[in-house]
């Protein structure tokens, strides 16, 4: 018997582009891939982020009305997110993105979906076994150096990711997989030819240092893949441009495609 095909599926920044599900189907259909990857942001959430940096300049603290005027919005579209993509019926990892906030509202949907679809697992903090062959490892949101947020936007800071992935050198696994929101300062995998600015973070480049994985999928902004150490590191690009990554890991093929 030879080596099963070992297929990911890998987008980002989905941001409410239910329009598209369609067009994604039709590329699962077409690629049969063991396993979709959906690295946040599922929302685009855009007012619990302007009220954060506005207090964040102003130096007060963000005004949560901005939550409970938004929170029935998030729920449903979390709910709506997590309905389609489970009825897809492919093994799916989310991982939640910078604007996947107040963190307990999607852990909460995370939970329902979890129970209603088995198919998905949300990572966040935490891990995953597949095949009995991988362990798949999540963490969401921004990862900086110092700011720590999870109401109105997913922030962590280095003290708290290195303390929390520490389980993985217990785990020992034989094969890692590491699906981060954020890049690694990197060439192509933290910017685009249109944004030449590096939006990857130095907390990345650690992580990714120490614990040696196979690949590292990764979002936030950046498209394409490189090598930072060891690791194969890819960024799908925009979602809304129609872009995913689509990984063969016994091959060792990564391609780069769009959906027209």
């Amino acid at each position: 018997m030879g080596i099963m095909p070992r297929k990911v599926l890998a987008i980002k920044n989905f941001k409410e582009r239910f329009d598209l599900l369609p067009k994604l189907k039709g590329v699962i259909a077409e690629k049969q891939p063991d396993i979709l990857v959906v690295v946040g942001n599922i929302l685009k959430n855009e007012a619990l982020e302007k009220e954060y940096e506005r207090a964040h300049l102003a130096r007060r603290e963000p005004n949560r009305k901005v939550i409970h005027e938004n929170e029935h919005y998030i729920i449903e579209t979390l709910d709506k997110f997590f309905r389609e993509i489970g009825e897809l019926g492919v093994k799916t990892f989310v991982v939640p993105g910078k604007n996947d906030a107040p963190l307990k509202i999607f852990l909460r949907a995370a939970y329902e979906a979890e129970t209603a679809y088995p198919n998905i697992r949300v990572l966040h903090e935490g891990f995953a076994g597949w095949r009995g062959e991988f362990e798949v490892i999540g963490f969401g949101g921004l990862l900086t150096e110092h700011e720590f947020e999870e109401d109105f936007v997913l922030k962590y800071p280095r003290w708290y990711v290195e303390y929390i992935l520490k389980f993985v050198n217990e785990l020992k696994p034989r094969r890692l997989v590491t699906i981060f929101y954020t890049p690694p300062i990197g060439e192509f995998v933290d910017r685009t030819p249109e944004d030449p600015k590096h939006h990857g973070s130095a907390v990345v480049n650690t992580i990714i240092k120490s614990l040696n994985p196979e690949v590292a999928i990764v979002g936030h902004v950046g498209k394409g893949h490189e090598l930072v150490g060891n690791t194969i590191v890819v960024n799908p690009g925009e979602f809304e441009e129609g872009r995913y990554a689509f990984l063969d890991l016994t091959q060792h093929k990564i391609k780069l495609e769009q959906f027209s």
